[in-house]
């Protein structure tokens, strides 16, 4: 008995062990990202930012979990696990190769001009890259691994000589379900920050392009509309080092009313992490004249210390502000709550984070329309139910894009455009399952509940 016990928890315990050396690992990264990141001081940071640590934290342990749960099925329970895992990881496996190959083809000739260790570079690239990869894959992937699945065991009878030991169809799927639990909060994790800040950095990488010349004309151009300033760089520091100095530089800050009071025009600025401040070497301050149109007095430094409110990694990732693909949940969050930007960006960013929260359910909501869909008792094979929930899940695609954008329109509440496909997803799983469950009426099946039959 304790030797079948430790078989079923050495998994368990494995990957608890493996999961703890990855957050030892992760979390203490992502608390310095923040502090490059995240404006204000570790002691500031809002609570949908400090989420970010503990979301990572959960998703090192998930497969823990996912072993836990299995460790304690039934055997029965166990067999329709291994299958599903290992279908859904297979049809994971294939679809983001294809993904990676044909971006890869797209890209290459960029990686072979721009980048002295292309191979390399490109492999730290789409390392990067994974979480957005997922983030747009995993819901269809989660589909198809369902319906390979369960059309694999129904075609042999499987489910069937199943259903004979008096289990229901949803009652032999519960660990599908619950797998597709585990599934829906790595996707949900994925969304909250590292997909949009993977799409930031794709975005940067590809097209950031260095001035070569001292005289250009500044290639980053930021504008703070918190602080009033617009920060202009000719040689701004990449992407993977935001700590390197800002060289070339001219800041202007603006009063109220948006008039320019004062100019800096330095030659490089360094951020000081731990005292969140900024050092300008070589620079002139300009105050500008009552009248706003010339400077009233220069005043020259060696070095200037300023306690500007801006962090590096907004300043060099200008597109965090304008693309919403590009911000994290937690960023639409903290800009719907400022009531910062005209009323029509205030609409499109509430109806993002509320797509955002609904496409983490739609991962539940396909699995529940692949189960009916795959299924079948008749001699008929089942292809004809999955071409049918394959079109289902492309009209998905089309009707996340349609009533979102009656959202940020403003015909209709942000949060209802977000809801209504799951919600007419499920009411056509629930009419699939009337159709196919058990030779049963959903009706049937729903009393027989409630009599407590198995």
């Amino acid at each position: 008995m304790l030797k079948d016990l430790m078989q079923r928890g050495m998994p368990a315990i494995v990957l608890f062990a493996l999961g703890s050396l990855l957050a030892l690992y992760l979390v203490p990264a992502e608390l310095e990202q923040m502090q490059w990141e995240v404006p204000g001081m570790p002691d500031s940071y809002p609570i949908e930012q400090m989420c970010r640590p503990v979301f990572l934290a959960l998703l090192c342990y998930l497969p823990f979990i996912g072993a836990l749960c299995y460790s304690f099925m039934g055997t029965m329970d166990r067999y329709m696990s291994r299958n599903f895992i290992s279908y859904f990881l297979m049809c994971t496996g294939i679809l983001l190769l294809i993904y990676i190959l044909a971006d890869f083809t797209d890209n290459m000739e960029r990686f072979r001009t721009r980048f002295d260790d292309p191979v390399l570079q490109a492999l730290r690239f789409y390392c990067s890259q994974l979480p957005m990869f997922l983030y747009q894959i995993l819901p269809y992937t989660l589909m198809m691994g369902t319906m390979w699945c369960l059309s694999k065991l129904s075609g042999t009878c499987e489910i069937t000589g199943m259903m004979q030991s008096g289990r229901s169809l949803l009652r032999l799927c519960m660990p599908v379900f619950l797998f597709a639990v585990i599934v829906s909060m790595v996707y949900g994790i994925f969304g909250f920050h590292w997909a949009p800040s993977a799409s930031l950095y794709r975005q940067i990488i590809l097209k950031q392009e260095q001035a070569d010349d001292d005289n250009a004309a500044p290639s980053l151009i930021y504008r703070s509309e918190t602080y009033k300033r617009i920060w202009r760089v000719a040689k701004p520091p990449t992407i993977a080092n935001p700590g390197d100095p800002l060289r070339k530089l001219i800041v202007e800050q603006f009063d109220s009313d948006s008039r320019l009071v004062r100019q800096y025009i330095a030659e490089q600025a360094v951020w000081n992490k731990q005292a969140a401040t900024w050092t300008f070497s070589n620079v002139y301050v300009r105050e500008m004249a009552p009248a706003y149109e010339r400077a009233q007095d220069d005043r020259y430094e060696t070095e200037l210390v300023c306690d500007f409110g801006e962090k590096p990694y907004q300043i060099i990732s200008p597109g965090a502000g304008g693309r919403i693909d590009a911000m994290g949940t937690s960023m639409l969050y903290e800009y719907i709550k400022s009531g910062a930007g005209s009323r029509e960006d205030r609409a499109k960013k509430r109806t993002e984070w509320h797509v955002r929260i609904a496409k983490v359910f739609s991962c539940l909501v396909l699995v529940l329309l692949a189960i009916p869909s795959s299924v079948t008792f008749q001699r008929r094979g089942t292809m004809k139910g999955i071409g049918i929930a394959v079109v289902l899940a492309a009209f998905m695609l089309f009707l996340y894009s349609v009533f979102p954008s009656l959202g940020e329109a403003g015909l209709i509440q942000a949060w209802i455009s977000a809801w209504i496909p799951n919600v007419l997803y499920v009411i056509i799983s629930i009419w699939l399952f009337r159709k196919n469950l058990a030779h049963r009426s959903f009706k049937e099946w729903v009393q027989a509940k409630i009599k407590g039959e198995s």
